[in-house]
């Protein structure tokens, strides 16, 4: 048996673990506590060259034909040390081989069933989610935290009153001592410490596990930034820019006027970027970069600089970015960040303006209901049928249209005979009287998933 390693799931963890949906054929008990150190799809025969030991080995069984098949491929993971087999049944098989299972329990080899209706994906994410367990929850966390942190500062909140916001989110107490004496908590708990420049030290005290670096270094900035808000003169400062921005972009202001009105060396630059940021987040801004003109408008924060924005790149914002232009067209700049402020929002990341000119992108700014139509008509019939009698037209259509229309690619894909393409392709046209090979159509089609994606 493979001994589990801290940090590494096991096939018993893999089997409970809501939303996968794996089950464990019927006979003897298993070794179910095999550590799982990967998973790997394959269809190959004898897939040992490309095994180190210990993976989870993913297979619908399109190359088990025969007994023989079935022996050659349980002997080779058993002898390259895989953790066990995953069989997928609805493809190739409509139920595991008789001759895949006896082999296997001849090795001590485990062996789970996926349903039709389970992607490999999903077992893969889960091993993966499981042993960056530690980076998920921290970005998890500061996915919550943050949101709430800029609305502490958009009150003006105090530094002690924002300690507290963040420590109702996290379970938690924070402490801020400029004499760096933070040791002990008074229940003698754990205390971690992370220093703010200018401040002192910040300290956590905790029952359970501690928050990771990286979320502390998050909440130690937002500190630093309610220092900075108490400089009365700086703050106006930012709204003021934040008006004037305002006004240019909605053509109220001549670009050129901004030179006149507001003293900022970045003017003279051939090109400035212009980046959208969630509202509340000026005084972040203009402590990660000072050369920066900054501006706190009611519903977000604008920014114009000449500089690179890498050393924003720690600060865990959504922001928007426009492509480098001329204080003159810097109205349409602010537009085009706002736009991708509003896509960063909803992805949770960055967005530039090479990803404003991708139909992705067009359609996360539509609507949900101008949507609608392309789901009901084409999306919703397939869904239907997929249902009842647990066909895979959705899933063939998806992978048709990633792969750009080619049925070789796709068959490979789903480890598929292209003829079996071909003939849910046809079904998919009888079912909703679009055709999946037509160029038009499959916009269409396309449309009706990234609806029902929105929708979900």
């Amino acid at each position: 048996m493979t001994a589990p390693v801290a940090g590494t799931p096991t096939l018993r963890d893999l089997l409970s673990a809501p939303g996968v949906g794996l089950v464990v054929p019927d006979g003897p008990p298993q070794d179910l506590d095999r550590a799982i150190s990967w998973a790997h799809t394959t269809e190959m025969r004898d897939p040992a060259r490309y095994l180190h030991g210990g993976e989870l080995v993913c297979t619908v069984g399109l190359s088990l034909q025969t007994p023989q098949d079935c022996q050659t491929f349980a002997d080779a993971l058993a002898g390259a040390g895989a953790s066990g087999v995953c069989f997928g049944i609805g493809d190739g098989h409509d139920t595991v081989p008789a001759a895949l299972l006896t082999r296997c329990r001849y090795h001590g080899l485990p062996v789970l069933i996926a349903s039709p209706s389970v992607p490999f994906s999903r077992v893969s994410r889960f091993v993966a989610e499981y042993e960056l367990g530690a980076e998920i929850a921290t970005a998890r966390a500061t996915t919550a935290l943050v949101p709430e942190l800029l609305s502490a500062l958009r009150r003006h909140a105090s530094t002690r009153e924002l300690l507290d916001t963040a420590g109702q989110l996290l379970d938690c107490y924070f402490l801020l001592d400029p004499a760096d004496t933070v040791d002990e908590g008074e229940s003698g708990s754990p205390v971690v410490v992370v220093e703010v420049p200018g401040l002192g030290s910040l300290g956590w005290v905790g029952r359970g596990d501690h928050p990771e670096p990286a979320l502390l270094d998050v909440i130690a900035r937002f500190v630093r930034a309610t220092q900075l808000q108490l400089d009365v003169e700086t703050a106006l400062a930012r709204e003021r820019v934040g008006q004037l921005l305002s006004l240019v972009e909605r053509r109220m202001l001549l670009p050129d006027a901004l030179s006149q009105l507001l003293s900022w060396p970045g003017f003279t630059a051939a090109e400035l970027t212009c980046s959208a940021w969630p509202a509340g987040a000026g005084a972040l801004l203009s402590m990660a970069i000072p050369g920066a003109l900054v501006g706190d408008a009611p519903d977000l924060c604008l920014m114009l600089t000449a500089e690179s924005l890498e050393t924003a790149d720690d600060l865990a914002l959504p922001a928007g970015h426009s492509a480098p232009v001329p204080l003159k067209e810097i109205g349409a700049a602010i537009g085009q960040a706002r736009i991708a402020l509003d896509l960063a929002q909803r992805r949770g990341r960055r967005v530039g303006p090479d990803q404003l000119s991708t139909l992705e992108s067009l359609l996360e700014q539509l609507p949900l209901v101008q949507l609608a139509p392309f789901k009901q008509q084409l999306i919703d019939p397939l869904a239907e049928m997929d249902r009842l009698r647990g066909t895979q037209h959705i899933r063939t259509l998806r992978a048709f249209l990633t792969l750009n229309g080619s049925l070789g690619d796709t068959a490979r894909e789903l480890y598929l005979h292209t003829n079996t393409v071909r003939h849910r392709l046809t079904r998919i046209h009888e079912l909703t009287g679009r055709d999946p090979l037509n160029h038009n159509d499959q916009a269409a089609f396309t449309i009706g998933l990234r609806a029902l994606d929105r929708r979900d």
